[in-house]
């Protein structure tokens, strides 16, 4: 199946015993302008990552790499409608330019979405399960195995 995902930067060095996880999340570019009397207007670009699982906004340092890719692994689907999607990541936005901007008046509008994936690299080491974050190369163990 082919699938739009967020390009790796860190990628596990044996791959052999790795399964691909492929998590939901929408991406938006918004683009904004404080207006200004003095020094002239502030323009600027706000990318904020909807995770399409738990329903959490996250600003983002800038707008990731994408690639179309045949999919080799396990792909989640998302538990949040697109449109609910789009009001966390306005509340998101929002929020971030009252607070930066408090006492100005700002405009801002979205200027692009993208549906993608992350992808996550699972591996068992002895009785429990780890994740490899492809973004920022962070190891989360994520389950115990009972015996």
């Amino acid at each position: 199946m082919k699938i739009i995902r967020i390009k790796p930067l860190y990628i596990p060095e044996d791959r052999r015993e790795v399964t691909e996880i492929y998590y939901p999340v929408w991406l938006y570019d918004f683009r904004y302008t404080v207006k200004r009397k003095l020094f002239g207007d502030i323009k600027g670009r706000l990318v904020v990552l909807v995770d399409g699982i738990n329903g959490r906004a996250y600003l983002a340092d800038v707008y990731p790499e994408l690639e179309e890719i045949q999919s080799k692994g396990k792909i989640l689907n998302p538990q949040i409608s697109e449109e609910e999607s789009e009001a966390l990541a306005k509340e998101k936005a929002e929020a971030f330019l009252f607070r930066k901007f408090a006492y100005l008046k700002f405009s801002y509008f979205l200027s692009s979405r993208a549906f993608t994936y992350k992808l996550f690299w699972a591996k068992k080491r002895g009785h429990s399960y780890h994740l490899m974050d492809s973004i920022t190369g962070d190891e989360i163990e994520i389950q115990k195995i009972k015996e």
